[in-house]
């Protein structure tokens, strides 16, 4: 419920070979929207000792906020000279109220919140992709007042999340008043075809030699995703180029809409 108070623990083991003495604290990294804590403490030290093997809960008081939205905490665990522990990040996302979600080819989308700085509005949302590969939105848009804005930045929160869950910022060169109405359009979501480029590029070749008979390619090395490019009858360059690209980075299209009213 909005404004209430609440405790999350969280049982964590020591899988190293060294041990955990109550100098070490769990430390909250970062959050999602980054100006909402949750009312968490920063630092949150060890209660006990724990060996190799052993296990600790650590708990948390916290406060929903009082806007809906889905909202998520970071946390790592740190020895007592500011080093991460390996492998030892966790979270708390908690939804408050009703919040849109949008859904296309099994992926879903969910509104965050919003909020306006320094002339620019910037919407925070969070997707349910296919695994915890390096996904991440393209083709954004932002509708307000019947104009469309492209994005002037964008970041992922936590930075290098392994999780099939991830959390998006986008932001947008427009300032937009309290009660507008607006619309988040994600066109699609894909990989970065230059990790593992070989591999990417070869289950390319397998999967477009069979949909589209006449089309072929080579694969070549770093700087340059193929060679030699065959078309099939009836078939340009550009839409060539876009289909090997969407098969390198396996990318899935939506559209998945957003709507809100901004703060």
């Amino acid at each position: 419920q909005p404004g209430q108070a609440f405790q999350k623990a969280w049982t964590i083991k020591n899988s190293g070979t060294g041990d955990w003495d109550k100098s070490f604290e769990l430390v909250r990294t970062s959050s999602n929207p980054v100006n909402e804590s949750l009312g968490s403490p920063e630092h949150i030290p060890l209660a006990q000792d724990v060996k190799p093997g052993e296990t600790i809960q650590i708990k948390v008081d916290l406060v929903a906020p009082k806007q809906d939205g889905q909202y998520t905490v970071f946390y790592e665990l740190r020895d007592d000279t500011g080093m991460s522990v390996p492998n030892s990040q966790i979270w708390v996302t908690i939804t408050v109220g009703n919040i849109p979600v949008s859904s296309s080819m099994g992926v879903n989308a969910q509104l965050l919140s919003a909020y306006t700085e320094n002339s620019e509005f910037t919407v925070d949302f969070c997707m349910q992709l296919p695994d915890g590969r390096q996904w991440y939105p393209w083709n954004m848009l932002l509708l307000v007042n019947r104009q469309e804005y492209s994005p002037s930045g964008s970041r992922i929160d936590p930075v290098g999340a392994t999780t099939a869950n991830k959390c998006f910022s986008f932001s947008f060169p427009v300032s937009i008043t309290s009660g507008t109405t607006y619309q988040l359009s994600i066109g699609k979501v894909e990989l970065p075809p230059e990790v593992h480029q070989a591999e990417n590029c070869a289950y390319a070749q397998t999967t477009l030699r069979a949909s589209y008979p006449g089309l072929d390619f080579k694969c070549a090395g770093p700087g340059s995703w193929y060679t030699n490019l065959v078309l099939p009858s009836g078939m340009t360059k550009e839409q060539a180029d876009q289909l090997i690209l969407d098969a390198m980075s396996s990318s899935i299209y939506g559209p998945w809409i957003l709507n809100g009213i901004a703060p």
